[in-house]
This record gives C-alpha cells, sequence and structure tokens, in this order.
C-alpha cells in the first residue's frame, strides 16, 4: 500500500520531505499540482502554512506519489495529525489539466491561522534553516509507538478511501 500526497507548505521543499520521510524515501519525484476551494495562510507569522477552506481560493503545492505506509506514518506525526491538521482525501489539478486526488492536511481548529497568503519563496529565505534544525529534532523524538500508531491509522484510512 501507498499514499499520494499534496504537500501545500514546508513539505514542499525536498530536504525536508527527506527528514520526515525518513530511511524510506522511494516516494515518487513531486510533480506540480494545485488544490482549489483552500487558501494557503501563514501561521506564526510565516513559519509555516495551514490550508484553509475558501471558495474561489486555489493553493500551489507538489504531489507526491507512492509514499510508504511507514514515511506517512512519519508524515502524521510531524503534522500533529488529528490534533492541529485533519487529513482528508481532495482533488487536485495537475499538469496537462490532468487530475488526481491525494491526501491533504487541513488546518484543524485549534490551528491559529493568520490573514494573508503563506509564501514558499519567503518561507525558504527567512525561515528554512532553523526548520530544518527543529524538523529533524521532532523526527529524531518520533516514538516507535506513535509511529506505529499512526501506521494504523493509516490502513484504516486507505481501507475506506474510494477507489481511485
Amino acid at each position: 500500500m501507498a499514499v499520494d500526497f499534496f504537500f501545500y507548505g514546508t513539505l514542499r521543499d525536498a530536504e525536508v520531505r527527506q527528514i520526515v520521510f525518513g530511511p524510506d524515501d522511494s516516494a515518487g519525484a513531486a510533480e506540480p499540482a494545485t488544490l482549489e476551494g483552500y487558501r494557503c495562510a501563514p501561521v506564526e507569522r510565516g513559519r509555516f502554512p495551514a490550508a484553509v477552506a475558501r471558495p474561489g481560493a486555489v493553493t500551489p503545492g507538489v504531489l507526491v506519489r507512492g509514499v510508504s505506509l511507514d514515511a506517512a506514518a512519519r508524515v502524521s506525526f510531524f503534522e500533529d495529525d488529528g490534533s492541529l491538521y485533519s487529513v482528508a482525501l481532495k482533488p487536485l489539478g495537475v499538469a496537462d489539466a490532468r487530475s488526481a486526488a491525494a491526501w491533504v492536511c487541513i488546518a484543524g481548529a485549534a490551528l491559529p491561522v493568520e490573514a494573508g497568503t503563506w509564501r514558499f519563496d519567503a518561507w525558504q529565505r527567512h525561515w528554512k534553516p532553523g526548520f530544518l534544525t527543529a524538523a529533524a529534532a521532532a523526527m529524531a523524538a518520533a516514538a516507535p509507538a506513535d509511529l506505529r500508531r499512526y501506521r494504523r491509522v493509516w490502513l484504516g484510512r486507505l481501507s475506506r478511501a474510494p477507489e481511485a
């Protein structure tokens, strides 16, 4: 079983994905994609973003196909799945007017989103170096029990997901 993800924030960055996916980095290459009906809102003055429903908005990002269950569990740990974010299967626009569906982390009610639009290029310039250090420390602290729990969550999600 593999998981397809749409990343609109820090996980658009290949170095962040490498840290979060961990030793199992067998996912496919990232390809440009868009998520309609959501805005990419800044959190903590742009340190990271959150997707928030907004009719007419379009959020750019990347589609990463074939993420292993173990790497998907690590993504859920990193994103605090079920607390700060919820995960939902959403339709995407991809190159050449094709469409796809992928799992997306959507802002939870407890996440203090701000006005405006989060910018990936600004994040890379201002926040990325410190973020890489913090992400590595966070992922090093991932307890095996947490990762096993998130792996079970993904098995359940995938068993209930509609066939593509």
